[in-house]
């Protein structure tokens, strides 16, 4: 195998089937001790050659049953945790001097949870059939990678948004290493999907991040137009402190905490602890009804899947077959609006969708709520600025007998080709494999070019405000304007989903 030369050393990786895979590449130090809650350290260099072949930690998150659950786990999979979790993985045709296109993923999970190296994210597939190199990464998340600590020590002005930072230290990585990878650190798109496409579009936004990547994709996006406040991320920070029974969160005091403590204080309380307006990181909300300045003329391809929402469902098979007054009940209480309100919403998804069930009604309500009008709201404007693209995932997967249609996350191991790890999510069936190389080589011409289009899809035009051309992918693709728009207009009537609202409320009685 070969060794590629770094700034911190030398590695040595795998050669997986002609694929040159490296893992557990360390861009940071240990984030604990007096390193928690704080920027980034550079890790020191390293002598002789360190063997990168394991993955490195997670983040520190507490165990839940999808990382198990076969479903699932080939998305939120994860490594034994530690707050020594700076770690990335590269995966590339030839570590030479070809400087190939560089797809840099950021996993989803919102900002909570999961890590980079799980099972559907091995870019192995994705850099040989395209010849591109592809990375992902771990951050903190949660608590330790987005706490607002009010102090007047220096240490920790940065501590609500250090998560965020360590992604751009590892984008620093990859500008000052990825060509002895065969990549080209003037060709780095991102691409993430659900809180992974949300931290994307907050790293359009921050200077920071501003010249270390060139292109984004952003899949299913739910809470990525607004940060939270700086009153929010405080609140957030006093609850903390309540939950772990001090008067204020001192930042000295909550470094000494064993880190298991600190991720119990935070279960109960129910907070999405995220990147926040702090005046330093972020002056301004990604997307607040204008596209951020910082991503001027950065070219964009956003898009869903078409029932999200079912991917809170599958706990409770009663829930594929509510009554029309439940479905009502449940829109009522996610939208957070009035009973009248909530039955003219059902209505008008009736009257576009008179063939679906109620559940089906209020699958693709939630989804056009808690995704749709997000995403493509990005996609709208950005396209002001940049060049834009649209996207609609409408493939079903048979699995579950049908019932769980285009989940939230089914579009990921088509993008990466890691079909055979997805199987209990995507089924073997022959339209998989076709439909893997089609995405396959559509994410790779964005990163490529910074435009979709090639020889597997129909013509592409640009996403704008006045006819939002979206490709629907599938087994056969088509070109349509605003898919769905019929019935999402009716959502304008409540106020846009946020993280305050309550996701449960549509997967509970």
């Amino acid at each position: 195998m070969t060794v590629v030369e770094t700034t911190l050393g030398k590695l040595r990786g795998q050669d997986n089937g002609g694929v040159h895979v490296f893992r557990g590449i360390r861009y940071g130090a240990d984030t604990g001790g007096e390193n928690r809650f704080r920027p980034p350290v550079a890790p020191a260099p390293q002598p002789g050659i360190t063997e990168a072949v394991r993955p490195g930690a997670s983040a520190p998150q507490l165990p839940r049953p999808h990382n198990t659950d076969p479903f699932f786990s080939w998305y939120s999979q994860i490594e034994p945790v530690s707050e020594d979790c700076l770690f990335l993985n590269v995966f590339t045709p030839a570590s030479d001097a070809a400087r190939r296109p560089v797809l840099f993923w950021i996993h989803g999970g919102g900002w909570r949870e999961y890590a980079g190296s799980a099972p559907g994210f091995d870019g192995s597939r994705l850099a040989q059939s395209q010849d591109v190199v592809v990375v992902t990464i771990n951050h903190r998340l949660n608590v330790f990678g987005f706490l607002a600590l009010e102090t007047d020590d220096p240490r920790f002005a940065d501590s609500a948004n250090v998560g965020i930072l360590d992604i751009v230290a590892a984008l620093e990585w990859v500008r000052d290493n990825i060509a002895a990878f065969g990549g080209d650190p003037d060709n780095v798109t991102l691409f993430g999907e659900s809180g992974g496409a949300s931290k994307i579009a907050a790293l359009m936004a921050t200077r920071h991040a501003k010249r270390l990547f060139h292109k984004a994709i952003i899949e299913s996006s739910g809470g990525g137009l607004k940060l939270a406040t700086r009153e929010e991320a405080l609140g957030f920070a006093g609850a903390l402190a309540g939950s772990l029974g001090v008067d204020r969160p001192d930042p000295a005091a909550l470094q000494a905490l064993p880190m298991d403590r600190i991720l119990s204080a935070i279960t109960p309380l129910g907070i999405s602890y995220r990147a926040s307006l702090d005046g330093r990181t972020f002056t301004h909300h990604p997307f607040d009804g204008a596209p951020p300045p910082e991503a001027a003329g950065l070219p964009v391809m956003t898009g869903c899947t078409r029932t999200e929402a079912t991917y809170y469902m599958r706990d409770d098979p009663a829930n594929f077959d509510l009554p029309r007054d439940e479905v009502i009940r449940r829109l009522r209480s996610l939208l957070e609006t009035d009973p009248e309100t909530a039955t003219q919403i059902h209505k008008r998804y009736r009257s576009v969708y008179p063939d679906e069930s109620h559940s089906m009604l209020m699958f693709l309500a939630a989804s056009d709520f808690i995704f749709k009008k997000t995403t493509w709201g990005m996609a709208e404007m950005q396209s002001r600025q940049a060049p834009a693209w649209a996207f609609h995932f409408e493939w079903n997967t048979p699995v579950e007998g049908g019932r769980m249609g285009a989940v939230h996350t089914l579009e990921v191991p088509f993008v990466f080709g890691t079909t055979a790890a997805a199987r209990p999510c995507i089924g073997d069936g022959p339209e998989v494999e076709p439909l893997a190389e089609r995405m396959m080589a559509t994410w790779a011409a964005f990163a490529r070019q910074g435009d979709p289009n090639n020889a597997s899809l129909p013509a592409w035009p640009q996403y704008s405000a006045t006819d939002r051309a979206t490709m629907i992918l599938d087994t056969e693709c088509r070109v349509e304007s605003d898919p769905g728009s019929a019935a999402r207009a009716a959502l304008d009537l409540v106020a846009p989903f946020g993280y305050q609202h309550n996701l449960s409320a549509i997967s509970q009685p």
